[in-house]
Order: C-alpha cells, then structure tokens, then sequence
C-alpha cells in the first residue's frame, strides 16, 4: 500500500465513493470532500499528496478549485475527472496547472496509474528545473508557442497529438515531450501506422504468446508493454484502420492489454502522443477516424506549421544544420533558400543543405550547389507572371508558391519516368505526400 495521502472531490455521493474505495485498493490515506469549499478546509487543516477533483460542481467548480489551489499550495498536483471532453477545457485546464484530465467514467486501474503518475511527476519536477528546448530551432511567433506548448505537455501527463505536413519535425517534438517529461526514464517507442501488418494488429500492439498461431514459437512483448511507464508514440495515426482504432481505445479506457493466445489481461501505463499530417476535422467527418479516440488522444494538441509559413526560421535551421561542417551560407544562396518553396519542409532543408556542404569546395555554400530537385525554381528578386517577388513572405505569395510547387512535383515526376518513391527522395518528401500533393494538383502518374 502507498503512503501518499489523496483528496477526492466531487458533489455526486456515488461517483465520490466509487473513486475513493478504488483508491483505497492502492493507497493507505484516501479522504473525500463533497465540493470545492470542503476541499479548501480539509487542505488547510491536512496538506494532501494529490487532489482528484471533478470539473462541474457548484462555485468553486473543478476549474476554480484548480486555480486556488495552484495559487495557495503550487506544490500539490491536481487531476481533473469530467464527462466534458471539450478540447477547451482540455487545454485550459492543463495551462492552469492541472497534471492530467480524465474523462468519466474512469476505470480503477487507470485511476491508480494516474495517481501514481501524478505523485511520480511532481516529485521528478522538483528534480528537474530545466524546461529548455534547444532541438526545436526558430524564433517565428509560431514556434516559440510550439516550444511553449512542448514545456505545457511536459509538465502534465496527458496525451498530446502533434499535427504539421511531413517533414516539419513531429517526431522530434515527440522525443523533446518525453525528454522533459517526468517519464525521461522510462522508454519511448515510436511506431509508425503506415506500416502496421493490418493482419498482424493484435500482435503486433498487445503481444503474443507461444503457441498463439503458426510460428508464434515464443512469447512476443507487443509495443504497449514495451512502452509501459514511458511513451508509445504513433506517427501517422490516420492509417490506422475503424477496427483497430477501437481495439486501442479500449486500452485508453481500462489501461490493460491481453497478449494473443493468453487469458490474463495485464495492467500497462502508456502515455500516448500521436501524429498526423491530416486534417483531423475532415478525417472525423467522414469516419476514417473514431471521434472517441480523437478526444482520448488530443489531451493537448501542437500544430507545427510548414517551413514556407516561417521563412525568418530558415538562417537559424541552415547555421544549426551546418554548425561543425566548415560551411558558410553566401548571402544569394542563403535568398535562394528563402525564395524556395520548402514541399518538403525542414527535412527537405537538411537534405538539401547537406548535399550542398558536400559539393562545395572552400565552405562556401553558393547557389550553384544547392539541388532543390530536377526542377528550376525564381531566383530572388525575379518576378513571376503574377508580379511576385521571389522574396515575398507566405501571407502575400499566394498562387506563385503553388505554382513552384507544382513544378517541382512535376520536374521531379518527369526526371524519375513517373516512378514515386524516385521522385519523393529527390524532392525530400515521404511517398505519401507526394501522392496527396499530387491529387491536390491534379498531377496524374507520368510514364
């Protein structure tokens, strides 16, 4: 039995006793409070380890509460239990302090896991002052609120969904979460959905046991129990099948999973951070993905925006991926990289300032040396058919960037003989958008 002393509140009788004889299975000082104001005399007569509080209640509500406690004892970690899944809510609870959002009704072993979480977090916070993220480079507006939303995340212990166009560095943020997170110990396994063997689903995510099928000869962890006190983190979320999508919702809500072949669940912690370069509203739209796994999965969301909408970024990113090279920028190809359209975002910029560094003879990075793809692109100050400069920012270039886009898509299809995969490396990009950007163009396969 831990030692830790909790606080539950709530103004239901029955959803106040169901959660405190859950936690009393695991923890030795469970007391209850019946709203907000009894919560507030029974911490000042006894300081809790924890407070669990529900969200609606009469003033002062789950969110008040929340806030006079951060105000009075900073040090005592909050979770909030709601029925209301509002991403609103979500976010401004977690920006006034609170360490984790449950949706009700919560199952026992997810309720005792997140508790522990929860005192294991604050205690690791006080260890760990440094809330820095020097991997993520830039100084736009947008990405000092991605850096600031990475320390938000980091501090609580909900899920977080990561969304930007390939290349824009999610996973990296993904690995920035976890390293400032309470879980740094623990492991973090990335997953890509892209290339989950759809037959081979529940192995391959709950695990196997020996004998389960035809050539299970031993017993197989699966990625949630190799992920179990850290971080299971799901790139690509939307090739995830409706199937399979509540197959994992189902262990968001009970916190266990039961290798193929076996007949004992076992009880996992897994903190989930997803990514997707899709529009989540129109993949809730037309039902390629589950709106209850949505709302479980987007505790938090962060939006990283393309290279092309963050062009001051691009000298800070060109000096971090040069830095120990021996290269320097020439001041026309460092406009060249500001003129260029970035399809490939900051993963087709290290690509390209990698290749260019390797052409270069004396360190000097010219124009000459940097492969945008077999395709021409303006050079600075040129004006297009539109009257565009090529030194115009995202918010007024409009329809030229699309145009360049366009032709590199089409430059680096005709280059390849109309072969994709060819084509998505040259240009720097993922297979898959290359397929999307060319259905947005209108771009068929070329022989």
């Amino acid at each position: 039995m831990s030692r830790e002393s909790i606080l539950v509140v709530d103004d239901d009788p029955a959803s106040l006793s169901y959660m405190s004889l859950a936690l009393s299975e695991e923890f030795e000082n469970v007391r209850t409070a019946g709203g907000g104001h009894e919560a507030l005399l029974a911490m000042e007569g006894s300081l809790p380890d924890l407070v669990i509080t529900d969200l609606h209640m009469p003033e002062p509500d789950g969110l008040a509460l929340l806030a006079l406690i951060k105000e009075r004892w900073p040090e005592v970690p909050v979770i909030l239990v709601t029925v209301d899944q509002e991403v609103a809510t979500v976010v401004e609870a977690v920006r006034r302090g609170a360490i984790n959002y449950l949706p009700k009704p919560v199952s026992p072993p997810v309720l005792i896991a997140s508790a522990h979480r929860a005192l294991a977090t604050t205690c690791a916070g006080r260890e760990r002052g440094d809330r820095s993220v020097p991997e993520i480079v830039g100084s736009s507006p947008a990405m000092v609120r991605v850096r600031h939303l990475i320390a938000l995340a980091a501090r609580s212990d909900v899920n977080v969904l990561i969304t930007g166009e390939t290349g824009t560095g999610k996973e990296l943020v993904a690995r920035a979460i976890h390293r400032l997170s309470s879980l740094s110990r623990g492991p973090f396994v990335p997953h890509n959905c892209a290339v989950s063997p759809q037959d081979l689903f529940e192995s391959l995510f709950f695990g196997h046991r020996r004998g389960a099928f035809t050539g299970a000869e031993r017993d197989q962890r699966g990625l949630l129990e190799e992920a179990d006190g850290g971080i299971l983190f799901l790139d690509e979320l939307e090739c995830l099948s409706p199937c399979h999508q509540a197959k994992l919702l189902r262990v968001l809500d009970d916190g266990q999973v039961q290798p193929v072949g076996s007949v004992e669940p076992r009880a996992v912690f897994v903190r989930f951070l997803s990514a997707t370069n899709r529009d989540a509203a129109a993949m809730l739209a037309q039902g390629t993905l589950r709106d209850d796994l949505y709302y479980r999965l987007r505790g938090l969301e962060i939006r990283i925006p393309p290279l092309k909408q963050r062009r001051e970024d691009i000298p800070a990113l060109a000096g971090h991926f040069l830095a120990g090279s021996g290269c320097r920028m020439t001041p026309v190809a460092m406009e060249a990289l500001l003129a260029f359209s970035w399809p490939g975002n900051v993963r087709q910029l290290r690509n390209v300032l990698l290749g260019a560094c390797a052409a270069a003879t004396g360190g000097s990075i010219e124009r000459a040396h940097l492969a945008f793809g077999p395709h021409s692109t303006r050079e600075p100050g040129a004006r297009d058919s539109t009257g565009a400069s090529g030194g115009e920012s995202a918010g007024t270039e409009g329809r030229t960037f699309r145009e360049m886009e366009r032709g590199a898509l089409l430059g680096a299809l005709r280059a390849s003989g109309g072969r994709r995969g060819e084509a998505a490396r040259a240009l720097g990009i993922h297979r898959s958008t290359l397929r999307r950007k060319m259905r947005e163009f209108g771009i068929r396969s070329i022989a």
